[in-house]
């Protein structure tokens, strides 16, 4: 496994430039990056001035999300591809292997076995264009937007659904991209991941839910770092998935209320990337603040209290000594 800087919901923010020098000085072996934008790039100014700074910084690529709509109509599933191409361009150019579709939990037309169906279909054919430029495809769960629908409107909502249609696209091409958040939410369990094929997960990113969060009704707020919430499940995964032997980038998911206050982003990144190696070594990803030493503690008791009012008493008589000395040499 190897960390991915992930700047989404971090509290911080920066040019793509910015976005390496913090990988780089803070360990991570790479970064994600936002394809977008990046198509945005190229178009506007070309693939060497998009991928540059990239290219410059011999870093590995996290997964991006692929922006196609397959939920949408046929028109709109084929004027989302457009940029296919460039898109299977730029990652290879980059050197990118895996990428995200974001499954919508709803529909606004269709019943779920025609979303079923339709998203199984669409899926199966970028995911074969994506292997002919060896690049994975990881089916990503948004349970925590789920809303309330009419049967007939509601899609995949929960972990075993979106294991469901990972296994009935059947492509070994892809796989989950797991969020230890959004598996939670969707009432997911970490014998379902057990079961999974270790080559079918193709990234993981951390972070657990707050104690007090609301099945159905879930605020940003309850994104919270791991070990820090109610069920450290994002724990117990790390350890399952470095058992088995798991190879894919990990990267850390909360929300910005985490890092509000004095913290810049330095600190925040660096104390994400602790945390991450804990995590990879199979470690409760629990960090331990060092008390500042106190000196001079009034009332303090034993060899130390000695110590330190002997230390205190020093000073006191050697100012008295300097202050002395000119009087003696007048008389």
């Amino acid at each position: 496994m190897y960390k991915i800087l992930n700047l989404k919901g971090l509290g911080v923010a920066g040019r793509q430039n910015e976005l390496i020098e913090l990988a780089l000085t803070h360990g991570f072996q790479g970064v994600e990056i936002d394809m977008t934008d990046l198509v945005g790039r190229h178009d506007a100014l070309g693939k060497e001035f998009a991928c540059q700074f990239l290219q410059s910084a011999n870093m590995d690529i996290g997964a991006f999300d692929l922006p196609v709509d397959f939920g949408g109509t046929d028109e709109e599933f084929v004027k989302s591809c457009e940029s296919l191409e460039t898109i299977m361009d730029l990652a290879q150019t980059l050197n990118a292997k895996r990428c995200r579709i974001r499954i919508q939990p709803n529909s606004d037309s269709i019943s779920f076995n025609e979303n079923l169906e339709r998203h199984r279909e669409r899926i199966e054919d970028i995911a074969a264009r994506m292997e002919g430029h060896g690049i994975k495809v990881g089916l990503y769960l948004q349970a925590s937007k789920a809303v309330e629908a009419d049967g007939n409107y509601k899609f995949v909502q929960t972990a075993e659904e979106i294991m469901k249609l990972c296994k009935d696209i059947a492509h070994k091409n892809v796989g989950l991209s797991i969020d230890t958040f959004e598996w939670v939410a969707g009432d997911g369990a970490l014998d379902q991941i057990s079961e999974l094929d270790p080559n079918s997960v193709v990234e993981v990113s951390y972070s657990d839910m707050a104690a007090d969060a609301t099945p159905g009704s879930y605020k940003k707020q309850d994104r919270v770092l791991p070990s820090t919430g109610g069920d450290p499940f994002s724990y117990k995964l790390a350890q399952h998935i470095k058992s088995i032997g798991v190879e894919c980038g990990v990267s850390m998911s909360t929300d910005t209320h985490f890092f509000g206050g004095p913290n810049n982003r330095h600190n925040v990144v660096s104390h994400l990337s602790v945390l991450l190696d804990k995590l990879i070594a199979g470690e409760e990803p629990v960090i331990v603040e060092e008390e500042p030493e106190v000196e001079g503690e009034e009332g303090a008791e034993g060899e130390g209290g000695d110590k330190a009012e002997a230390t205190a008493d020093g000073k006191t008589d050697a100012k008295a000594d300097e202050k002395a000395k000119p009087a003696e040499a007048k008389a």
